[in-house]
């Protein structure tokens, strides 16, 4: 449930829109930095209130210790009735809708849609009184009270990362094709900006990670961790050296500061209460360094979704209030990674640079020791890709894209790499690809009928599309969710191109009739023309002449409709569609169809199509609903390959969505002084990174790139050189 922001809320984000950008520019640069700019340093810990008073003698004495921003006394016991509201609040909607379905069902046998809506409803209600019976959401306990038959595990029998090797020292210098950020907060308005998985979320150390060779967990920010019989509760210890980047050190306080920071009306952030209330069914905090965290049911790498709650150093937020989206706003967050914003650094509105933090507290560690090697990473903010270019080609970038088929071929006919300054790499991944394709309106004529659906995969030649545009680089897609590892299944193949088997199916839809065009239609006139829609791309315009062509031959006519943006998404939305060229992001470790494909969110009660929910396709199939089920109780790995398998297939066979094209790899062109590992455990980089840059294992050799300098200044040369990283051949893909 979202609870919305108070009218205080939307003054302050109509004030952050309109006002606050000048004002805070001008402070940045004109006025004192040290109030609200990025060079704003928080009090000391002593400063901020107590969080309990000095009736709470019940607390543990750990927790009467803590100190909290403003506002946070009192807000355990208001949570806890927030999320005790809200579950009774369900539980009565749920019996409600139970009482409803049944009464319609009646004394019939009820059919496979109403079958599956049954088991759906009592299943959430069954977690959801489990979850009344735990009582409050957020508890304070000591270590006394944990289970005594806990078995704590470290992760530390993985391979090592990185290259012992890597040099530390220099400065990685890379170009954002985008506009410079319009906040340094981590939460709240506009901070789920396309620049903060650089600044933020590739840097933060989660609770656990995945080891991105071998699929399994490894430590964080926990140095261990244990989960109870049941599956659902996973316990954390916290590193005690744990520390964020401004010194700080990383305890439970922070955990439980996220949990009031993230749902207080001041961040405007409501995803983050939906997040907190339906993903994590208790916190349970014995100690500074251990706490508990409970799911609201088993699932595989429970560990790493339970450990995926964010944490946020107290201190900072020592002045969190009403007005806190414009006094953050261009205040850097504290990480727990190895590189944080260097304020000195900060060129507002051109370029920020991330620099190594000193002493950082996981530079010895496994895992890391061998990782954050440069001292600094700028990002310049340049939204001409063609001055991208010419500032990487005179060697003022280190790093530049080369995803892009003319650049890959001709773009990079240049000197520096004819004389080996500048090497292309091709870096094979194993990374969760876009469902990019068409995806169909099933609720909407012709596609109501799965025989159009059919007829229209057969009728579009996306290979011809691979084959011209992208060079026969890129590759067509199979299933929904391909890059999963064992979780795909990759034995699903795109219906090909065929024109007789297209026609036969759209004979089938009725369009038995041809025009004297070619172009089918029905004995009543209506013609089989099917308006694609999507947002405003040259690349799709190229595509779809080639499409429209070889659509013809098969009675079909091609339409495209491109659109801004966020009209596009808003139609896509509300299914105001025919066919569109759309995708989702999606990241690792397990796919999770539910959301996309549950029919309980393509149709209302009445059978009329629900409009905002992620069921683009209005996808409402009881094979389907039930195979998602099945992988939603999976409570293994291997229990879930199968599963997903299952729906993986279900998906396909609805053909609710044509597969397009993408790529298996990332291409780039570096300056040859950038170095990669080179040992038995890691080759260049581990494959599960969309972009090898994400890993930061890379360093710059000094040596090298003094002799590179020297040998261009001279024009002296080295051997040209191309760098291909296939995939590994053994790896595992399990925890």
């Amino acid at each position: 449930m979202i609870h919305r922001p108070t009218s205080l809320c939307y003054l302050s984000a109509w004030l952050l829109m309109v006002v606050a950008p000048a004002l805070l520019l001008s402070q940045c640069r004109d006025g004192d930095p040290t109030t609200n700019g990025v060079h704003w340093q928080p009090p000391a810990d002593e400063e901020l209130p107590m969080a309990f008073d000095a009736a709470a003698r019940a607390l543990p004495p750990y927790a009467r210790a803590w100190h909290m921003p403003p506002g946070f006394p009192g807000f355990p016991a208001r949570w806890n009735e927030r999320v005790r509201k809200f579950i009774e609040r369900r539980i009565t909607q749920l019996e409600e809708e139970l009482t409803h379905e049944e009464g319609i069902i009646g004394d019939t046998e009820p059919d496979a849609r109403q079958t599956t809506r049954l088991l759906f409803l009592r299943e959430e209600l069954d977690r959801l009184q489990s979850r009344r019976a735990m009582g409050d959401y957020l508890v304070f306990l000591t270590e006394d009270e944990l289970p005594p038959d806990l078995e704590w595990h470290s992760g530390a029998a993985q391979p090592e990362l990185g290259d012992p090797r890597a040099v530390k020292g220099g400065t990685l210098r890379l170009a954002l094709p985008r506009s410079f950020p319009n906040t340094l907060r981590v939460f709240g308005p506009n901070s789920n900006n396309s620049t903060r998985r650089y600044i933020y979320d590739d840097l933060e150390l989660p609770l656990v990670r995945i080891h991105p060779a071998t699929g399994a967990l490894i430590p964080g920010t926990a140095d261990r961790w244990a989960v109870s019989p049941g599956g659902r509760t996973i316990y954390f210890h916290i590193d005690p050296a744990a520390r964020f980047s401004n010194g700080d050190p990383l305890t439970t306080r922070d955990f439980v500061s996220s949990l009031f920071l993230r749902t207080s009306p001041y961040s405007a952030e409501p995803f983050y209460a939906d997040y907190y209330m339906g993903n994590i069914a208790r916190i349970a905090v014995y100690s500074d360094h251990v706490l508990a965290v409970t799911l609201p049911a088993p699932k595989p790498y429970a560990p790493f979704y339970a450990g995926s709650i964010p944490s946020s150093c107290t201190r900072f937020f020592a002045e969190f209030g009403p007005d806190f989206m414009i006094r953050y706003q261009w205040r850097p967050v504290p990480t727990t990674g190895g590189y944080a914003i260097n304020p000195d650094l900060l060129a507002m509105g051109s370029s920020l640079t991330l620099s190594r933090v000193k002493n950082w507290w996981a530079a010895g560690r496994r895992y890391t020791r061998y990782s954050c090697n440069v001292d600094h990473i700028r990002y310049s903010f340049i939204a001409e890709v063609s001055k991208q270019r010419e500032l990487f080609r005179i060697g003022e970038l280190d790093v530049i894209s080369a995803r892009d088929a003319d650049y890959w071929y001709e773009g990079l006919e240049i000197p520096p790499v004819h004389l080996g300054y500048i090497q292309r790499v091709r870096f094979d991944n194993e990374w969760p690809r876009n469902c990019f394709g068409f995806h169909l309106n099933c609720s909407a004529a012709p596609f109501n009928d799965i025989n159009a659906r059919l007829g229209f995969h057969h009728a579009l030649n996306v290979q011809a599309v691979i084959n011209t545009l992208f060079r026969g680089d890129f590759k067509r897609g199979g299933t929904y969710f391909a890059g999963f590892g064992a979780f795909s299944d990759s034995s699903i193949r795109a219906l090909p191109y065929d024109p007789e088997k297209a026609r036969a199916f759209f004979a089938a839809a009725g369009f038995t009739e041809e025009g004297p065009d070619g172009i089918l239609h029905k004995p009543d006139g209506t013609r089989l023309q099917i308006v694609v829609s999507s947002r405003v791309d040259s690349s799709y315009a190229s595509a779809m002449s080639i499409l429209r062509e070889n659509a013809a031959r098969c009675g079909l006519d091609l339409v495209l409709s491109q659109m801004d943006d966020t009209v596009f998404y808003i139609r896509v939305k509300n299914k105001q569609y025919t066919a569109c060229l759309f995708s989702w992001g999606f990241s690792p470790p397990v796919p999770d169809a539910s959301q996309f494909f549950l029919s309980r969110y393509a149709f209302d009660a009445r059978g009329n199509p629900l409009r905002g929910t992620n069921n683009i396709t209005a996808t409402a199939s009881p094979e389907l609903d039930r195979a998602i089920h099945a992988a939603g109780s999976a409570t293994t790995v291997e229990q879930a390959i199968t599963a997903q398998h299952t729906v993986q297939r279900c998906i396909a066979d609805t053909a609710s969505w044509v597969p397009g094209w993408s790529s298996g790899f990332w291409r780039f062109a570096q300056w040859r002084w950038l170095r990669w590992p080179k040992t038995k455990d890691t080759f260049f980089c581990p494959p599960l990174y969309f972009d090898p840059l994400d890993s930061h294992l890379y360093w710059i050799d000094p040596r090298v790139k003094r002799n590179t300098l020297r040998a261009r200044a001279r024009r002296e040369s080295f051997p040209e050189q191309e760098l291909d990283i296939p995939l590994p051949t053994h790896r595992t893909a399990t925890p």
